[in-house]
């Protein structure tokens, strides 16, 4: 009887090619998501930093719907759910699907953060501000932003960071990823060991040169203030 090779060194180095060569599929949805994500976290932040009635209210809802349902059930109900009565969502492809739910999701987490920003910079700075005669774009540009940035960056690489770790989920709906890759290969061979510690060491380097960047940028924002 043939003994079997808890862990084969010779197919995992097989193997990793593989997968790493859907990383580019990963990267292309975590900074597309990144991005719509962004948009939409200052718009909510703006919204509930000078309180606009109505929209206000309405952002404060969704953001609850957001944070407090799973990514999984959001990604079914868009792609399946809401799909039966719009032929918009019905037309999508699969990656674009996952794209939008993903930006909805975090966009919620990014307001909040963002938010908090904004909040932080001191009510006498602002007061300072109008008095030295600035406008209310200048104050922005001058005072707040700078000072948001710098608070806002940390919770935002995170939140960028659980963006990367959520594109695991796309293969749900049959995206060609790290995961979906990783998925016909386990169908072939059943080396699942191997093939999810290969998919393990893709997104662990991806987050370690994402980390590497955030030290850099953290580091830029203070020597710039």
């Amino acid at each position: 009887m043939e003994e079997v090779q808890f862990f084969k060194v010779e197919y995992f180095l097989e193997v990793l090619p593989k997968i790493i060569s859907k990383v580019n599929v990963t990267l292309e949805l975590t900074i597309a998501a990144t991005l719509f994500s962004l948009i939409l976290g200052i718009f909510i932040a703006v919204v509930a930093y000078y309180k606009i009635p109505v929209i206000y209210q309405i952002t404060r809802a969704y953001i609850s719907v957001m944070r407090g349902t799973p990514i999984v059930s959001q990604l079914y109900f868009f792609y399946y759910g809401i799909a039966l009565y719009s032929a918009v969502v019905r037309n999508m492809t699969p990656l674009v699907a996952v794209c939008v739910v993903m930006s909805l999701n975090e966009g919620a987490f990014m307001s909040e953060s963002i938010r908090a920003a904004l909040m932080s910079v001191d009510e006498g700075q602002k007061e300072a501000a109008y008095s030295l005669g600035m406008t209310n774009f200048q104050l922005v540009r001058r005072i707040i932003i700078p000072q948001a940035i710098r608070i806002a960056l940390p919770p935002l690489f995170n939140d960028i960071i659980n963006l990367t770790k959520m594109t695991s989920l796309a293969f749900m709906l049959g995206v060609p990823d790290i995961m979906g890759a990783a998925k016909i290969e386990g169908a072939r061979t059943f080396r699942y060991f191997e093939i999810y510690a290969a998919v393990m060491f893709s997104y662990w380097l991806i987050i370690f040169v994402l980390g590497l960047i955030h030290k850099y940028l953290e580091k830029k924002c203070a020597e710039a203030y």
